[in-house]
């Protein structure tokens, strides 16, 4: 694919997030991308066979930028702890000004007549695995710093992501919480059982 034709997929994709961030999945249409994106509506068209196929176009694309930002993190001189520090806070403080976004991270738009099933099978679970491992290479890293408990790498990193969606949670208008977004990570490396007395 030549640059050009990523460019303009990009161009569409980041148009859809913002509108269907503003105005939410089902009221969003495909005239409304189109104009937001400045191109025809036929040429959203020739990307995406309907919104479903955006949607997962959306979902991949967010996936494949925290890739990057967990990629160019791990690069940095810096522990894992800090590393996974520096990635919370750069997804959460991105996804802040889109307060919409909860509603594509927690997608209560998969329904069975989205027909989202084998599309999330196909596209986005690949894209999620490349995380879910750049992610655990920085888990590993902590377990060599013995930093870590020596635990499943692939499934911490998991946790950690978890742990962001409830950050962000934490910061929609659908929780009466006041718990900070920081805290859920700070659960994450902690967990909820004290230590035991005279030992770890």
């Amino acid at each position: 694919m030549n640059r050009k034709i990523t460019s303009k997929r990009e161009q569409i994709i980041q148009a859809a997030f913002e509108a269907v961030c503003s105005r939410g999945y089902y009221e969003t249409r495909l005239d409304d991308i189109a104009r937001r994106a400045r191109v025809a509506k036929g040429t959203v068209y020739l990307y995406f066979q309907d919104k479903p196929d955006l949607y997962v176009g959306i979902i991949r694309w967010l996936i494949s930028q925290a890739v990057t930002i967990v990629m160019e993190t791990d690069r940095q001189p810096l522990n894992a702890r800090a590393k996974l520090t520096m990635i919370y806070q750069i997804w959460t403080e991105k996804l802040r000004s889109y307060p919409g976004a909860l509603d594509l991270i927690f997608p209560e738009i998969s329904r069975k007549h989205c027909h989202l099933g084998q599309r999330f099978r196909e596209s986005i679970l690949p894209e999620l695995h490349r995380l879910i491992d750049a992610v655990a290479r920085i888990i590993k890293q902590g377990i060599k710093e013995h930093a870590f408990r020596p635990v499943e790498a692939e499934l911490a990193a998991l946790n950690f992501l978890n742990a962001f969606r409830s950050g962000l949670l934490l910061t929609s208008r659908y929780l009466q919480m006041k718990s900070a977004p920081e805290q859920a990570l700070d659960l994450f490396f902690y967990g909820i059982t004290l230590p035991a007395k005279g030992g770890k």
